[in-house]
């Protein structure tokens, strides 16, 4: 069982996030339209803009929404921009204590019976939002026309190890955003001079308000065995420079067209693992490419 509970504007942000760098992102939070679907095991907050074509776009681990931030307005000229808050992520709900997937990709896939119907859709995961989509796409199979991984992990490639500062007892706030810069750097934006006053807000507020570990999850490469159970369209996308993936990225070309021999394949200059906030352009572009590409298979 699922109600939709909520389907007013969005509410207004927390007080400290009431900064003039945070205006842009809370621009596109009041004008989103914002649905809160419960079901028994917990609930997730989604959040959409625009009409057309379903656009289901999954953000990564410790994040929210805001991931996607530079990719909203872009989409929602052609698209139904749909994005919710991973359940123990951002507003949703904090029921999940052991971010057990499944039970993620059963809340998730209430939402999108709730606010979808039985309509098709086009799917895109972040890094975490990834190994989740690919949780989510085996529940609702038939209803996916395409499904784009962005920063993959999860899966048989070799991966650098990335080690984050502390941030959790430092209460100066200068020094406590200062360790969030120092995290993007370390695991998100490759280019020091692309870390704004937004990005590390984004980064802050992410962060701050995640109650989970994906970690555990990650480290059991669900992707592979999610993916080979079922055949959908598929499509990826990396920064040249991600964190977590280069060099590696012939690796993951092979597993990918191991799975769907005419995957479209994307590679982004001089950007890291947060690519579509780093060179958004460039990532839009991309995209639009690979959801073409869907639509170019349906139709052949």
């Amino acid at each position: 069982m699922h109600e939709l509970l909520d389907r007013s504007p969005c509410g207004s942000l927390p007080e400290w996030l009431n900064h003039a760098a945070y205006a842009p992102v809370a621009e596109l939070d009041r004008q989103a339209l914002r649905s809160e679907v419960a079901t028994e095991e917990g609930f997730a907050v989604w959040r959409e803009w625009g009409s057309g074509p379903a656009l289901v776009m999954l953000h990564g681990g410790a994040g929210s929404w805001t991931h996607f931030c530079r990719q909203i307005r872009f989409f929602a000229r052609n698209y139904r921009v749909i994005v919710p808050d991973l359940p123990g992520f951002g507003d949703s709900a904090d029921s999940n204590r052991d971010a057990d997937p499944h039970r993620m990709a059963r809340i998730l896939a209430a939402g999108i019976d709730q606010l979808i119907g039985h309509d098709r859709l086009y799917l895109v995961g972040f890094s975490y939002g990834g190994i989740i989509g690919s949780f989510l796409s085996k529940l609702i199979t038939p209803r996916v026309k395409g499904f784009a991984i962005v920063g993959g992990v999860g899966f048989e490639a070799r991966r650098n190890e990335v080690a984050l500062s502390s941030w959790r007892r430092i209460s100066d706030t200068g020094q406590r955003r200062a360790r969030h810069r120092d995290n993007l750097l370390a695991i998100m934006i490759a280019d020091p001079a692309r870390i704004d006053a937004t990005a590390i807000l984004i980064q802050q507020a992410n962060a701050e308000r995640s109650r989970h570990d994906t970690r555990p999850t990650a480290r059991t490469r669900p992707l592979t065995a999610n993916l080979d159970a079922i055949r959908i369209p598929l499509a990826a996308i990396w920064g040249e420079r991600d964190q977590l993936a280069a060099p590696y990225f012939e690796e993951r070309r092979a597993w990918l067209a191991e799975r769907d021999p005419e995957a479209c394949f994307k590679l982004i200059e001089d950007a890291g693992h947060w690519v579509q906030y780093e060179a958004a352009d460039a990532f839009n572009d991309a995209l639009t490419d690979c959801l073409r590409s869907f639509v170019e298979r349906a139709e052949t």
